[in-house]
């Protein structure tokens, strides 16, 4: 008989909760930071900014919601006028978030992901 290795999200592999936890921390890690926070200041409501942002990730990261969220991650920072400094500050951000709260293999398999969605930013926003 053939043993079948039993694939498991990764977003159950980290939890909805901890998924929450590093974003609330990352995005407040961004808002602080002297260089690239002007780009937060318009946010009004701060925890549903979070909160859409985590039910993202955890679709990216393999789960499944009744109502996801829909966001134009384009639409919504094309008119920020992003640099390839801000999303190499927005990779280093999130690189040390997530290695503060996740054992190393989640934490570098999840940034595996971040760079992807890094590299599309770049193609459609900076280089447009």
């Amino acid at each position: 008989m053939m043993a079948y290795r039993q694939l498991i999200p990764l977003c159950d592999k980290i939890g909805v909760e901890r998924i929450r936890v590093v974003i609330d921390d990352f995005y407040r890690r961004l808002a602080a930071d002297p260089d690239i926070g002007h780009h937060f200041e318009r946010i009004r409501d701060f925890e549903d900014h979070v909160n859409r942002i985590a039910d993202f990730w955890y679709m990216n990261l393999g789960g499944r919601l009744d109502t996801p969220p829909t966001i134009d991650m384009v639409g919504k920072h094309a008119p920020l006028k992003l640099t390839e400094t801000d999303l190499e500050t927005w990779l280093r951000h999130f690189r040390a978030t997530t290695e503060a709260h996740l054992e190393a293999p989640l934490a570098a398999e999840w940034q595996q992901l971040a760079e992807g969605i890094a590299s599309r930013m770049r193609e459609d926003i900076i280089q447009g």
